[in-house]
């Protein structure tokens, strides 16, 4: 029996092993033809699922045939099953499963081990035994045969029926818990095993019938529950031979949940007629955008500008070196003598920037300004403090550069300055858990931070390491003013397109072409549009390209003409710098722009306030944050026109972003940088 039992594990176990390739071979088939088959009537397939639950033991067909009510009747099953569905309703698996049954056992007469003599009494005794578990099923799926097969139903049932084998052994225990017989096991005790002669374990012919439930998850993916009654032909799985009636059925039973993968659907070849339905005309919607054009009606063509600039109080260094940058004026003894603060652009640094040359100049020239100011106040003491990246001791490096350079050509004595290394500055560019552009930053943070308390050296109202040098007044010059610039507007332009562009067509036909862009406002100077005409009358048609494939097209007309102010007007200009990522101004500055700046609006004037940022960080936050920064200081000066009772001054706010176009300086070095973050404020004349 042992030797059968062998043969048969080997057999299922090749079934098994062989159904792989055929069931590739189906799944293959399903993909070539899955363009003439009805995949809704594929009830054909292959299964393999595991499974695990509860085992309880009821005894023999004589009692507890449903539930046993005795205390720890529950043992466990788990194992798997590999399925073969031939139809709608018929099926075929294979089960294998390993477990453990346990329970009392009672009601069983002790007459024939007493010879037939004495009372026959009751006895209470309890077992264990562990079980292999093989079978050969069929299922038949009675809600499909009821109710017709329907693919995308997601519950239906089956009843089982099958033969199998039970490989067995285990103890018997009396009351007190002491071993006193066993399955499959010589002993001097009770034996009630070995009865198919093959050593220590008891094989059993069964048959099993129940009922199972199916919860289909997707077409591939399943899960079972099921309960199923099993006999096995012996009255020995309780370990206790005979009892009022000798009737060899030994009953349990099982109560599972698994999770089966059904593949390899084989489906009739079906033609499933298609009527045909013309396609539907496939109606764009044009994205909703607002188009207009901002064009002044004069557009000057320059303009007299004095400029207050302000002098930021950083020296910044190259990385690796502690040597000046060459960028930077650096004069000789001999030149002392000749340099005036107020002559500052006479003295230009070998490396001129590319634009706003001669705020550039200044403040490339301020080792020399500070060094003359020195000069002429000789009480004044300063504090030069160095930061880097590279340590303390780098720092302090950097700031003996600056020391020895004050000290040797404008010949300040050395006890008037003293020097600091730091690793980072007081008021740092890099913020700690940024992740972003931490180049660019980190070349702001390499510095040297000019200290002092002395108001002949710093910006009116300030002391302290915080405070800007005295600003320079910058003489009058011309430019073509902001306010000469056309403003077109595309609102909604970076959601609705991929892309647009402008043409600017005059009264006589000549036609200009501006674009492609992707923002959502774009800057045109007017003199660049008129040309040398003194005025015009211009057709602007904007064509955006929409992300759904359409072509919007808009239009509208605007006229501009040229205007040259009086010579005798001069528009006043100052600057208030922010720290980076900031929008709201230092306190330094809330004075300066209060008693500095606010008394220089005429009575009836204009003020134009332009926010800038430079080009660190994404350029939608950039816009922004210098609309923040231009509202800011528009709200100190009308809160400062409001204490003196004024009424009587315009406002004009911009937000021009990091727009180099448009912005102040370039941004190749970390100064320019710095000079970006600002808002600048022009005080406009009574036309």
């Amino acid at each position: 029996m042992k030797s059968l039992y062998q043969i048969i594990t080997r057999v299922l176990f090749v079934m098994l092993v062989a159904m792989i390739p055929f069931a590739s071979m189906s799944q293959e088939g399903i993909k070539e033809a899955k363009t003439i088959r009805n995949t809704a009537s594929c009830y054909n397939y292959w299964s393999v699922g595991a499974f695990f639950g509860l085992t309880q033991f009821h005894g023999d067909l004589s009692k507890n045939l449903l539930f046993n009510l005795s205390p720890n009747s529950m043992g466990y099953t788990a194992g798997f099953a590999v399925t073969k569905q031939f139809g709608r309703v018929v099926g075929v698996r294979a089960r294998f499963a390993y477990g453990q049954l346990h329970s009392s056992v009672e009601n069983k007469w002790v007459w024939e081990y007493l010879d037939g003599n004495g009372i026959p009494q009751k006895i209470t005794q309890s077992f264990r035994a562990s079980m292999f578990e093989s079978d050969l099923q069929v299922t038949v799926n009675w809600f499909n045969w009821i109710f017709g097969y329907k693919p995308e139903r997601i519950f239906s049932s089956y009843l089982i029926a099958g033969i199998g084998l039970d490989h067995s052994s285990g103890t018997k225990y009396d009351a007190n818990g002491s071993e006193i017989a066993y399955l499959g096991r010589k002993s001097q005790a009770l034996n009630v095993g070995n009865t198919s002669g093959i050593g220590n374990d008891d094989l059993q012919f069964k048959v099993s019938g129940g009922i199972g439930f199916d919860l289909n998850l997707s077409r591939h993916f399943s899960v079972p529950i099921e309960f199923a009654w099993k006999w096995q032909n012996s009255d020995l799985l309780d370990m206790t031979s005979g009892g009022a009636q000798i009737i060899k059925h030994d009953m349990y039973s099982s109560a599972t949940v698994g999770l089966t993968y059904k593949f390899g659907y084989s489906c009739p070849e079906v033609i499933v007629p298609v009527a045909f339905v013309p396609p539907a005309a496939l109606v764009l919607t044009a994205p909703k955008i607002k188009f207009f054009v901002v064009a002044p009606k004069s557009i000057p063509v320059g303009r007299s500008v004095r400029e207050v600039f302000p002098i930021r109080n950083y020296v910044f260094f190259d990385l690796g070196s502690t040597t000046i940058p060459d960028r930077y004026v650096l004069i000789t003894k001999e030149q002392v003598k000749d340099f005036k603060e107020e002559q500052v652009e006479l003295f230009t640094p070998k490396n001129r920037s590319g634009r706003s040359d001669r705020q550039m100049i200044v403040y490339y020239n301020i080792l020399n300004i500070l060094g003359d100011r020195m000069g002429k106040n000789p009480t004044v003491t300063i504090k030069l403090v160095g930061s880097t990246e590279q340590g303390p001791e780098d720092g302090r490096l950097m700031a003996e550069s600056v020391k020895l350079y004050l000290v040797d050509v404008f010949g300040i004595n050395a006890s008037r300055i003293t020097t600091e290394g730091r690793l980072n500055p007081k008021i740092p560019s890099e913020k700690p858990g940024g992740v972003n552009e931490l180049d660019l930053l980190r070349t702001g943070d390499r510095r040297v931070s000019i200290e002092s308390s002395s108001p002949v050296i710093l910006m009116e109202f300030q002391s302290g390491p915080y405070a800007p040098l005295k600003p320079i007044e910058i003489l009058a010059m011309n430019e073509a003013p902001f306010e000469s610039n056309v403003f077109i507007n595309v609102s909604g332009a970076k959601e609705a397109f991929t892309s647009w562009s402008v043409e600017i067509r005059d009264e006589n036909g000549t036609l200009q072409h501006f674009g492609p862009y992707t923002q959502e406002r774009v800057i045109i100077p007017g003199k660049l549009i008129l040309g040398t005409r003194p005025e015009g009358t211009y057709k602007v048609m904007m064509t955006g390209q929409a992300k759904n494939g359409m072509t919007v097209m808009k239009d509208t007309t605007v006229n501009m003409v040229l205007w040259t102010p009086p010579k005798n007007k001069e528009v006043m200009r100052f600057s208030v710098i922010y720290e980076f990522d900031e929008s709201k101004v230092i306190t330094i500055y809330e004075r300066y722009l209060t008693d500095v700046v606010l008394p220089k609006i005429p009575a009836g004037g204009t003020v134009i306030i332009q926010g800038y940022t430079d080009v660190i960080g994404d350029e939608d936050h950039n816009q922004k944050l210098s609309v923040a920064r231009a509202n800011d200081v528009r709200t100190i000066l009308e809160n400062g026109l409001k204490k003196a009772g004024r009424t009587d001054v315009k406002f004009e706010v911009f937000g021009l972003g990091e727009d180099e176009k448009l912005s102040p300086f370039e941004n190749k070095f970390p100064e320019e940088r710095f000079y970006n973050r600002t808002v600048i404020i022009d005080i406009m004349p009574v036309k």
